[in-house]
């Protein structure tokens, strides 16, 4: 069967991903100049530790045939995927300008600490409350024009995790019109019409990850030098 195909790339996929996962990191591990190349590494690894146990956990929920709940965790691998997009292009924005910008800076600095606590509530930790949280929607728009097709899987995700029709009486209940009653109880097994579907998805999502992250780790020697040489440059304009 095609979907038991696409959880067997899924799986080969997560074992890649894998490699990129580390338990520590030095601070100054990256440089001893900036703290740019920190930022982006600090964020990348944790997130690959997410997507990680997002991916594992959604994989066995599918061979447990909990679908539904899969779901969730697979739209929150699109996300993921719709992130590691923007890492990707700072890194890479640097490197194609050959100079670092106040915005990549900025753009670091809403990833690593951005919320949507109100302000009246407590803060955790030092930099909440100082970055507003991007509507996920812009990532997912992004990784779209670089991915067709993205936004759209990503769409059908949502209808299915929010407590609407696909997501309650699509996938919990069966009418049968003729017969006058109606069936309720998982809907979403291995039989069902978008079944395949929902495996592309996580096998789409892993794909784009390890793809972007891989350009990340390829891109970083020069992305650290340019950085290196910007804080140089500063440093020799303050003399």
């Amino acid at each position: 069967m095609e979907e038991s195909n696409n959880i067997a790339k899924a799986k080969e996929l997560v074992t890649e991903l894998s490699k990129h996962c580390v338990s520590a990191m030095s601070n100054r591990e990256y440089s001893n100049l900036s703290k740019l190349p920190y930022k982006v590494m600090t964020f990348v690894n944790a997130l690959n530790w997410r997507m990680k146990e997002c991916a594992e956990s959604a994989i066995l929920l599918l061979e447990s045939n909990y679908t539904h709940p899969s779901l969730m965790l697979i739209r929150s691998a699109m996300e993921n995927a719709a992130i590691i997009v923007k890492l990707a292009d700072i890194v890479a924005g640097v490197i194609e300008r050959k100079d670092i910008v106040d915005a990549d800076d900025e753009d670091l600095m809403r990833l690593l600490f951005a919320n949507n606590y109100r302000k009246d509530e407590p803060i955790i930790g030092e930099y909440d409350g100082h970055y507003k949280a991007e509507r996920i929607g812009k990532h997912v728009k992004r990784a779209d024009e670089l991915y067709p097709g993205f936004k759209r899987y990503y769409g059908y995700l949502c209808e299915f995790v929010h407590p609407n029709y696909d997501g309650v009486s699509h996938s919990y209940s069966l009418l049968h019109i003729e017969e006058e009653y109606t069936d309720f109880g998982p809907q979403l097994n291995p039989t069902f019409a978008l079944y395949n579907a929902f495996t592309i998805t996580l096998l789409l999502a892993l794909s784009i990850y390890v793809d972007q992250v891989t350009s990340i780790d390829d891109n970083l020697d020069d992305f650290i030098h340019l950085c290196d040489i910007d804080i140089i440059k500063q440093n020799s304009v303050n003399r």
